[in-house]
């Protein structure tokens, strides 16, 4: 069972963001209503959920993941510390970070695919984590398969979820940085 590598390469993402507003980009006068927000309004509500909600979930993850650290790859030692440390740190941990992007509100209707993408990825890596967990139990190697092909489903969704991010930040003149 040593080789549950999965997670430890998995850093979920530390997103430097900041709103260069050099243009003043404007919607239409004509498409716009009272209740719609306004490009500067979008701007910000789009800033704040990276530099503060995504921030707050990487927050969780990095826990989650400096846990696992500690029990995993060269840290080692057996199963049975790997599942201590999953079941009291990792996976708790985590949960909260699946909570606190199921409970985010998003004001800016482009980033309500984006949210969504993000709780997909989360859940995906969740799912990882179940297994390996499962797998220790049973002492199953077919598990710890079918757990690191999560690992690389969840790292195929969080590309996606950057790319979005990516775009919607250049379409909002916002400086997006991804790093894991």
């Amino acid at each position: 069972m040593k080789k549950l590598s999965i997670i430890l390469a998995m850093m979920f993402m530390l997103i430097a963001c900041s709103n260069d507003t050099t243009s003043e980009k404007q919607p239409d006068a004509e498409n716009s209503t009272e209740n719609e927000l306004s490009y500067e309004e979008k701007q910000k509500e789009i800033v704040d959920f990276i530099n503060e909600d995504m921030n707050e979930i990487a927050s969780y993850e990095t826990k989650a993941n400096e846990a696992l650290a500690t029990v995993s790859g060269e840290n080692f030692k057996n199963d049975e510390e790997l599942h201590s440390v999953l079941t009291s740190e990792v996976i708790p941990e985590f949960e909260k970070a699946i909570e606190t992007a199921e409970s985010l509100e998003v004001n800016v209707d482009e980033l309500e695919p984006i949210k969504d993408k993000l709780e997909e990825a989360l859940g995906i890596y969740y799912d990882a984590l179940l297994l390996e967990k499962e797998a220790l139990e049973k002492t199953d190697q077919e598990l710890i398969e079918q757990s690191n092909a999560k690992g690389e489903e969840y790292m195929n969704a969080l590309n996606e979820y950057h790319e979005e991010m990516e775009k919607l930040a250049t379409e909002y003149e916002i400086d997006y940085e991804r790093t894991q």
